[in-house]
Formats: structure tokens, sequence, C-alpha cells
């Protein structure tokens, strides 16, 4: 019963956020695109217009890098300050604090789709046919979502406690962005510098994005299994933290 009712409880936040977020602006949910497209339109003149890097099929390539990043930088930094935005609710209420960073994670989720699906309709339009690699899609977003709420708990968990990770993700997340393959193809890297790169989950899942939609190859199910089994430990641990401290975050000064 408890589980039904927060489910429910997070299903019902989300949408209220969402119609809320619409509620504030006179465009509504459109922002959803507006601001990807012009985060996306900024690094496209700055590298392509200016600077004149990459080759004729950069373009799809840095957009998919781009698309998928932002869903992963905007979940895990939403899931860190969960708890922390609801302090004044953990007050006067019992609620379970997993529930907070599962919420921010849907909500990025559910702005990350329409973007993808434009990223698809540009592909087309941009000479890219649909390819049967697309049914992969699934799968590997499916990875992502495991890794980025893992991350979400285990961050969201600490973070009331250690208000300075807020500063340090947020600056490990600007470095993280350009070691993770957005600007360039990761098997263009030689090694032993590939290797090191690959450690970090999000390149070898953009390099799985671009696979299947750009590049008509099938995912690597072993690098997507062991993404989801990391995310699996990640994630229970973040769990275990959350359940034990429970307590504790209502006593917490924000």
């Amino acid at each position: 019963m408890q589980i039904r009712n927060s489910i429910e409880l997070i299903l019902y936040k989300v949408y209220t956020d969402i119609k809320a977020e619409a509620a504030r602006s006179y465009l509504g949910l459109v922002w959803w695109l507006i601001e990807p497209v012009l985060y996306l339109c900024a690094f496209y003149i700055l590298f392509v217009l200016v600077l004149q890097r990459g080759s004729s099929d950069f373009v799809p390539t840095f957009l998919c890098g781009a698309v998928v990043w932002k869903w992963f930088d905007s979940g895990l930094k939403g899931g860190s300050h969960a708890i922390s935005t609801h302090h004044g609710l953990l007050q006067q209420v019992y609620v379970p604090k997993y529930i907070f960073p599962v919420i921010a994670v849907l909500g990025s989720t559910a702005r990350f789709f329409p973007v993808f699906a434009c990223f698809a309709i540009f592909l087309l339009l941009y000479g890219f046919p649909a390819q049967v690699t697309w049914l992969a899609v699934p799968i590997v977003m499916l990875a992502q979502l495991c890794l980025i709420m893992a991350l979400a708990l285990l961050v969201g968990a600490i973070t009331p406690f250690l208000p300075d990770l807020k500063v340090a993700i947020d600056n490990g997340m600007l470095l993280l962005f350009f070691l993770s393959g957005v600007f360039f193809d990761i098997n263009e890297v030689q090694e032993p510098v590939k290797s090191y790169l690959l450690l970090n989950p999000m390149a070898g899942l953009i390099d799985e994005y671009r696979n299947v939609m750009i590049r008509g190859v099938w995912p690597d199910m072993g690098r997507i299994g062991l993404i989801m089994l990391i995310s699996l430990v990640v994630g229970g641990f973040g769990l275990v933290f959350l359940k034990q401290m429970d307590h504790r975050y209502g006593k917490v000064r924000f």
C-alpha cells in the first residue's frame, strides 16, 4: 500500500509541477523546446560558423550528444537539489525522501522526450533516413534513465548534509560535458585515453545513441548491461543512505 501511495504521489507531483510550469509563462510548455534549441544553436554558431570545426556530419553528431547530455545534466542537478528544495514540507509532514529525486528525474525526462523527437525529425530533414536500429532507442534511453535516477538518488541523499556538493556538481558537470564526447567522436580517440574517457558512463551512452540514430549500428548490449549494473549498485547505495538518514532530513538547516 505504501509503495502504491508513493507511486501515485510521484505521478501527481510530476503532473502538477509540469502544469504549474506551463502556467507561469505565456508560451507554457513551448519553452521546453525553445530553451534547448537556443542552447544548441549557441554551440552550433560557435563551433561550426565561427570556429569552422568538424566534418560534414558534425552537426547531427554534435546535436545527438548535446540533446542527450542536456537530459543527464538537468536530471542530475534537479535530483541533487530535490530534497533541499522541499525542506519546508519535510518539517511539516513525513514523506519518504526518495520521492523527491525521483520526481525531479521524471520531470526532466518528460522534458527530454519532445526535444529528442525534434532531433529525430531534424535527422530526417538533414538526410538521414529512419533505420531499423531506431527501434533500439528505448533500450539506450532506459539505461540512461537508470543512470540518472541512481546518481540523483545518491547526490540527493548526500547534498543536504554537505551543501558544498552542489557547487562541486555544477563544476564537475561542466568538466564532464567536455569529456563525454559531445564535441568529438570517442572512437577517434587513441588508446589509452579512450579507455579512460569511457570510464565515464555518459561517454558510452552518447556513443550508443549515435550508433543507433546516425550510424545504423545496434547498441553494444554488454556496455548497456554494465551501465545498468553500475546504476543498480549506485542507486541501491543511495536508497540505503536515504533510509538510514530518513528522520534526520527534517532537522537539517538548509
